[in-house]
């Protein structure tokens, strides 16, 4: 009967208890809250690959549209079709001048530039 008189001779107070219980209520909170965390970082990095695999496949669709658009339609069949239409858009005039530039680059400009 010793032995069973001993078992209880350790209690807890109550203020032992209310501390272990707000300790482990504060481990809780914190723990929940790093689950939050992690699960709206991991939220924002799906989107984020999902918004990168449609930036992917629209540049990709641009660019078979820019390729098809390419391929149908040269300058010249551009001009014809858009006279053959009558329509108001000109085509693009290629020219090798710019309007508003000089002929000749002034003296120090061509020396600073290493031309002669």
């Amino acid at each position: 009967m010793a032995k069973n008189q001993k078992r209880y001779h350790r209690r807890l107070d109550v203020g032992s208890i209310c501390s272990l219980l707000l300790l482990a209520g504060v481990v809780a909170v914190v723990a929940c809250g790093f689950v939050g965390i992690k699960n709206a970082h991991v939220a924002r990095g799906d989107l984020r690959v999902t918004l990168e695999k449609n930036i992917a496949l629209m540049e990709k669709e641009v660019g078979s549209i820019d390729l098809r658009i390419s391929e149908l339609c040269d300058r010249r069949e551009l001009a014809i079709r858009l006279r053959k239409h009558e329509s108001n858009l000109v085509p693009i005039i290629r020219s090798e001048e710019l309007p508003g530039l000089p002929a000749s680059l002034p003296q120090a400009l061509a020396l600073a530039s290493g031309e002669e």
